[in-house]
Parts: C-alpha cells; sequence; structure tokens
C-alpha cells in the first residue's frame, strides 16, 4: 500500500522527448525557411503572420481536456487556424505561423521548460502530419467533397498522433504502458469534438473564397462563443463527474470498518476522483512533479500524493484540492476508528493497569470452562488486597494507582503466558489458571501469590506493605462463568476471616454460609432500633478492689436468644451497619448514664467501643460532643483496635484529634495485637492502653508472658497512659498484674457483661471483695 516516491525520468523517457523535441524543431526551421526564402513575403501573408501567431497564442488557452478537467492530454482548438490557412494553398506559409504561434502560446504558459518544448515541438509535428496528409489526398484550393474529406482526415490524424506521442511520452515518464495511459481518456468523444471544431477553420477559408476579407471577421463571434462554452462546459461536465466521484469515494472511505482498510480504500478512491492511475498513501511528502495531501495517521503525517507530469499550474491545484478534500474524510474517518477502538479497549481492558478487566476475564473464563475437564481442570483466584485502603489515605489515591499498576505487574509475571491476570475493579483481582491437574498445584500458585503481593512495593517515596486474600475455585467444567467468580468471591471473604494474607478453597457449605450471612444482615438491618441492647461490664481497681468504670457491650436479642458478638459486629462491619449501630449504642449509654453515676455515687468512666467506619461519618464527632456534655463530671472513653491507628491517614489523626478535643479519651483496645501501635503513640491522642487478653492469659505461669506485659507497662508510664488488663479470670493474674503496677482490670472474675438493672445492683457495691477477697 505504502510506495516509495517515485523517481525522475527515465533514459526512455528523456530520449522519446528530446526526439519528438528535434523534429519539432526541425519541421519549425524548416517550415520558416522555406516560408522566408519562397521569392518574397506575400503583403497578404505577412498580416497573416502578425494576426495568426497571436490568434493561435490566444486560442490555445482554451484547451479541451482529453480525460479530466486540468489534467491529462490537452488538446487545443487553435489547430483551425491551421486548417484555414492550409486551405488558402501555402502548406509552408501555414506551417510558419503554426510553429510561430505555437512557440509564442508554450513560451506564456507556466510549465516546465521541457514540458513547453516537448508540446510546441509536438504541435508542429501534428500539425506537419496533418498537412502532409490533406496534400496527399487533395492538391487543395478548389471546393469539393474531396478537400473536405481531406481536411476531416488531416484533423483526423492531427488528434491521434497528438493523443498517441502525448501518452506515450506520460507513460515513459511514469514507467507505465502507454496502452494504461489511453485507456484512462476519453479518447472517442474528444478526438470527434476536435475535429468537429477544427471543421470551423474550413468553414473560414470557404468564406474567405467567396467573400471580401472582412466578411472573416464574422466568424470571430461564433468561434469565441464556441471556445469559451467548450471551455465552460468541459470544466463544468469535469467538476460535476468530481463532485460526484468525490461523494461516493467520501462514503466508500467513511463506509470502512478497519483502519487497513480505509489505507487501502483512500488511494483506489482517489485514483476514481482523479480518473489517474498512480496515487499512492506513503510517509514522504510529495516532490516537485506531484501533489499531494496529508492527513494525521496517529500523530504521523501521512501523503496522499499523485503524479502531476507535466500539468498546468492549475491543474495541479485541482488535483491538490480533490486530494485534501477526500484526505479530509479519510483522517475523520481514522479518528473515529481510532475512537471506537480506544472505546472497546476500555470496555475490555482496565485502563489503570492494562489488565483485562471483568467483563473480558469472563469471556475467557466462560471459554476454558467449555473445553475443561476432570483432567484438564480450570482454577480461578480471587484476590482483594489487605491493608490497601489505609495506603489510599495515606499517601493519596496516586500512591494508591502506582500500588495497583505494581500488584499487577507482579500477578502478571506470576501467570506468564499459561494463565489471565485481570483488575475485576477497586483493589480486586482475579486470576485464571489452565490445564490444572490437582490442586496441590493450585496451592502452590497461591502460595507464590501471596508472596509476591507481600514484597515491598515503593510507592509515593515510601515503602509499603500489604497483603492480599485469596478465594480459590477449581472447576472440571460444566458450570457458569457467572457462578465460579461467585463462588470464588465467597471463598474470599473466608479467606478474610481466617486473617490476613490467606487463601481458603471454595466449599459447598460456604455457599449456606454467605446466604446465612446476608439474612443475618438483613436481620440486623431491621432489627437495629428495636432489638439491640446494651450490657456493661465492670473495670476494677486492682489496688482496692472498687468499680472504676464499666464497658459498654452491644448485645442483639433476636427470637428471644442473643446472637454472639463475633458473628453479627464483623457482617455489621462489612455492611456497613456499624455505623448507625454504633449510633444506637451511644445513644443508649447517654439515656444510661444518670442511673449508672447514682448507683456508683459519683463519677465514673464509661467506654465504648468504636469503629473505623465511625470516623469517616461527618456527624460522628457531634454526637460524642452531645454525649460527653450529657456524661457531665463523668468521663467517655472511646475504644478502637490497633487496626484504626495504622492507617495513620490525616483524616483519621484529625478526627481523633477533633474527639479529644470534644472531651473523650481514646483507649487502644486489644493492644499488642494484629498491627504494631508503638510508633503511633508519639503523635496520636491516646490515654488508654487495654492489654489483650492473649498476654494475661498466662501471666501466672509463664516468665515470657509477664515479661511482655512488664514491658508495655513501663512503656506505658513513659508516656504517661493508663493501663487497663483483659481478660482476668484468676486469682493469681490479678495478683501478678497488680504487682507488676498495673492498675486496673476487668475480666470474668469480676464480673461477666450485665445487663443495665444488673449492672447498677454491682455498682452500688462500693468493692467487688465477694469475687476477689484477696485483693486486700
Amino acid at each position: 500500500m505504502m510506495q516509495a516516491a517515485p523517481p525522475g525520468k527515465s533514459a526512455l523517457s528523456w530520449t522519446f522527448d528530446i526526439t519528438v523535441i528535434t523534429t519539432g524543431a526541425a519541421l519549425a526551421v524548416n517550415a520558416l525557411a522555406r516560408f522566408a526564402g519562397s521569392g518574397g513575403i506575400d503583403p497578404t501573408w505577412l498580416v497573416t503572420f502578425v494576426v495568426g501567431v497571436p490568434l493561435i497564442a490566444l486560442m490555445a488557452r482554451f484547451p479541451l481536456q482529453l480525460s479530466r478537467a486540468g489534467v491529462g492530454i490537452e488538446v487545443g482548438f487553435e489547430s483551425a487556424v491551421l486548417v484555414a490557412l492550409v486551405v488558402q494553398g501555402d502548406a509552408w506559409g501555414a506551417l510558419a505561423v503554426w510553429a510561430a504561434g505555437q512557440t509564442l502560446a508554450q513560451v506564456t504558459k507556466p510549465k516546465r521548460v521541457d514540458v513547453r518544448l516537448f508540446n510546441a515541438a509536438l504541435t508542429v509535428l501534428c500539425g506537419s502530419a496533418a498537412v502532409g496528409v490533406m496534400y496527399a489526398i487533395d492538391p487543395l484550393g478548389r471546393t469539393s467533397v474531396t478537400e473536405l474529406a481531406a481536411v476531416g482526415t488531416g484533423c483526423t490524424v492531427f488528434f491521434v498522433v497528438d493523443y498517441v506521442i502525448s501518452a506515450a511520452s506520460v507513460a515513459f515518464e511514469e514507467r507505465t504502458s502507454p496502452l494504461e495511459q489511453l485507456r484512462y481518456s476519453n479518447g472517442l468523444i474528444a478526438g470527434l469534438a476536435f475535429v468537429g471544431i477544427d471543421s470551423l477553420g474550413y468553414l473560414a477559408a470557404l468564406v474567405a473564397r467567396s467573400l471580401p476579407g472582412w466578411a472573416s471577421a464574422l466568424l470571430i463571434v461564433p468561434l469565441a462563443t464556441i471556445l469559451v462554452a467548450s471551455r465552460a462546459l468541459s470544466r463544468g461536465s469535469e467538476h460535476q463527474r468530481r463532485l460526484t466521484t468525490l461523494f461516493d469515494a467520501s462514503g466508500a472511505v467513511q463506509g470502512a470498518a478497519t483502519k487497513e482498510d480505509v489505507l487501502k480504500w483512500l488511494p483506489l478512491q482517489a485514483e476514481k476522483v482523479l480518473a489517474w492511475p498512480q496515487v499512492a498513501l506513503r510517509y514522504d511528502a510529495p516532490s516537485e512533479r506531484e501533489v499531494g495531501a496529508v492527513l494525521d495517521d496517529d500523530g504521523a503525517p501521512l501523503w496522499l500524493v499523485a503524479r502531476t507530469p507535466g500539468l498546468s499550474r492549475s491543474a495541479r491545484e485541482l488535483d491538490r484540492q480533490a486530494l485534501e478534500a477526500l484526505a479530509g474524510v479519510g483522517e475523520q474517518v481514522l479518528a473515529r476508528l481510532t475512537l471506537v477502538e480506544q472505546l472497546a479497549r476500555q470496555a475490555r481492558q482496565d485502563s489503570l493497569t492494562g489488565l483485562p478487566n471483568r467483563a473480558l476475564f469472563t469471556e475467557r473464563l466462560e471459554v476454558a470452562l467449555a473445553s475443561a475437564s476432570a483432567r484438564r481442570q480450570v482454577a480461578v483466584l480471587y484476590l482483594d488486597l489487605d491493608g490497601f485502603k489505609s495506603v489510599n489515605d495515606r499517601f493519596g489515591h496516586a500512591a494508591g494507582d502506582e500500588l495497583l499498576r505494581i500488584v499487577a505487574e507482579r500477578l502478571a509475571a506470576l501467570a506468564g503466558t499459561r494463565g489471565c491476570v485481570a483488575r475485576l475493579g477497586g483493589d480486586e483481582f482475579a486470576v485464571l489458571l489452565l490445564d490444572v491437574s490437582d490442586v496441590e498445584q493450585v496451592e502452590r500458585v497461591c502460595q507464590r501469590v501471596l508472596a509476591a503481593v507481600r514484597r515491598e512495593a515503593v510507592v509515593a517515596g515510601h515503602g509499603v506493605l500489604v497483603g492480599t486474600s485469596i478465594g480459590v475455585v477449581v472447576s472440571s467444567g460444566g458450570e457458569e462463568a457467572s457462578e465460579v467468580m461467585r463462588n470464588a468471591d465467597m471463598a474470599m471473604y473466608s479467606a478474610k476471616g481466617l486473617g490476613k494474607s490467606q487463601y481458603a478453597m471454595y466449599e459447598g457449605s460456604l455457599r449456606d454460609d454467605r446466604i446465612l450471612r446476608l439474612e443475618l444482615i438483613e436481620a440486623l438491618r431491621a432489627g437495629i432500633e428495636r432489638e439491640l441492647v446494651v450490657h456493661y461490664q465492670p473495670v476494677i481497681s486492682l489496688e482496692s478492689g472498687r468499680i472504676a468504670g464499666v464497658e459498654a457491650l452491644v448485645r442483639w436479642r433476636r427470637n428471644g436468644s442473643l446472637v454472639p458478638p463475633d458473628l453479627f459486629i464483623p457482617a455489621a462491619e462489612d455492611s456497613g451497619l456499624i455505623v448507625p449501630l454504633g449510633q444506637r449504642v451511644l445513644a443508649q449509654v447517654v439515656a444510661d448514664i444518670p442511673q449508672l453515676v447514682a448507683a456508683a455515687g459519683r463519677p465514673i468512666d464509661l467506654a465504648v467501643n468504636m469503629s473505623a467506619h465511625q470516623l469517616h461519618d461527618p456527624d460522628f464527632v457531634d454526637h460524642v460532643r452531645a454525649a460527653v456534655a450529657a456524661f457531665g463530671a463523668s468521663r467517655l472513653v472511646l475504644e478502637m483496635t490497633e487496626t484504626v491507628l495504622v492507617q495513620d491517614d490525616p483524616h483519621t489523626a484529625e478526627t481523633l484529634h477533633r474527639l479529644t478535643s470534644a472531651g473523650a479519651r481514646l483507649a487502644i483496645d486489644d493492644f499488642g495485637v494484629g498491627f504494631s501501635s508503638i510508633g503511633y503513640l508519639q503523635h496520636l491522642p491516646v490515654d488508654v492502653l487495654k492489654i489483650d487478653r492473649s498476654f494475661v492469659r498466662d501471666i501466672d505461669a509463664m516468665p515470657r508472658a509477664r515479661a511482655l506485659v512488664d514491658a508495655i507497662l513501663v512503656m506505658a508510664s513513659a508516656l504517661e497512659l493508663d493501663v487497663v488488663a483483659e481478660g482476668i479470670e484468676r486469682e493469681s493474674q490479678a495478683e501478678v498484674l497488680r504487682v507488676a503496677g498495673c492498675t486496673e482490670g476487668q475480666g470474668f472474675l469480676f464480673a461477666r457483661p450485665q445487663p443495665l438493672d444488673e449492672v447498677l445492683q454491682t455498682l452500688r457495691c462500693a468493692e467487688v471483695r465477694a469475687l476477689a477477697p484477696d485483693l486486700d
């Protein structure tokens, strides 16, 4: 399709053109010499020379185009003057005037020198051939049918010689066949018009024979009218043809379905518009013998180029305009196809990572399932990143996007060419494994995926660590892709339940668990206002045995029985119900605080658990501020897990400071498990550390456990933080903690979580000696 720029004229072309020029020049010199040396110049012929030469030059400005307007082989009507002069009876005089007139005509045309020399010589050669044929048939000078036949035959010879030699010259220059050049012209129609017009010259000669000389002037008006009309008709017809062809060509190009079709059809349609067989698309600009129009090919200039050998300036301009119009259409179509291609790619490809998206992954999974068998199973790994949100919140969305790209590259490298990796959306990915022979093979891949994702990634100039939870489905076929994806999603949530950076295989029971979970969420949504109750667990001073405060613990009474908190609290977190649930608990403790204070006989600390989701609730700080005001002298303690602190994004830190400014105290619950919070204790407004029960469980039996608690107590003392030990169930544990310097504790040794009426009774006791008699 693409072609190199055509080279210059070949040796054959130059030889042919020089032969024509030499022959024409010799004939012109011979005619002028014979005319001048014919025994004296007749005054009448002198006038004829003076008038005829500019007349020929003028009529040469009104040619008829053989093939298309402004392009191709031009044959003028000025040969009618030659016919008129020849019939007058002086062949050499006629040829002399003809040669001089054609020379003047070519001198005034804006073409290359070699083209003008060739055209002048060709017209002399054609004129000489026509005159020779006329005299061979009839001596001329006497009106007769033979004379008329001689003139008609001579005009025909003139046209044929001009037509054939011109076509041959163009063919040799273009390195094509002369027959191919002749095929792209309307030779027959143009020849008939040419002979008909030239017959006017014979008519002028007849008038001059039978009428006075001035009567010949009567032919000027009809001759001028014919010339102008033929010029206008020729151009108008060609313009109409071009417009029609250009419209059809534009429609054809616009109908192209691919970029390759556009690049293939543009030169073909341009050839139809220009009626010229040599049009090409290339990246080289047109040479001086060419015209072209540029179009944008995805940022690169692409040229639609046509050869214009020997054409006039106006002809070249017409060709250039036609090419520009067609190139404009082509550029619009290319832009449209590029946009369609981009939209199609976006519909099937993730724009951030370049991976297939969910739609394309599902299509490939459907194909894989259709050919799966017991020996060639298909496995789907459904990934959800652990800790991605904290990276996004802490360093910004640009850093989060970069992390997603890094994970995508690692997964793609693991999958290689035998698997398919897709980004499903957000921080979820999927991996499709083909030709799986056993589950152990899939588990090995899962281990590699966990290790690859767990490697440190540098984003925004910081090293970050994330993990991933993986749900796995292995299928032998016979399932819908949507079902496999749904099962893998359920397995992924099961993996999250096992802890971070785990994988879980799908089992049928997961479907039932998922259904139960959804039912549980809907029941919780409906029962938040009516079925939630708050129980209170006392916090005891280990030195005095007195109740220092209480912790509010939400309970869900459904159908007459309590739903375990470790069942519905995670469901509330995942579904977003934790926010209205937290609001409900806070409202309840505000309602209960007057009775609790009255029962204790003094202000107390009341702790309420706080979720990370609540920190993003725009109304949460206002709710806390109102609760603090209702507490009066008592203190509201908001307990949060270390997962809240590890996010450490600006919004979380700001909200925590706003909460303390509102009058609440902050406590870290389950301190020492999950994530290390030590680094955040320096700049976050934490007041209380609650030692996790896992450290307390063996404190009275294992020195290492005692050492860990001692370290926590030393750190808390240095940071001026209060400490509460959780999960105290034995008196020996309480004693070790008291001796170590822990001031407060809670657990079943002292009291279980109690409904309001029971905790009121407990608070009315000054101490809990009945439960801990050895704490005096």
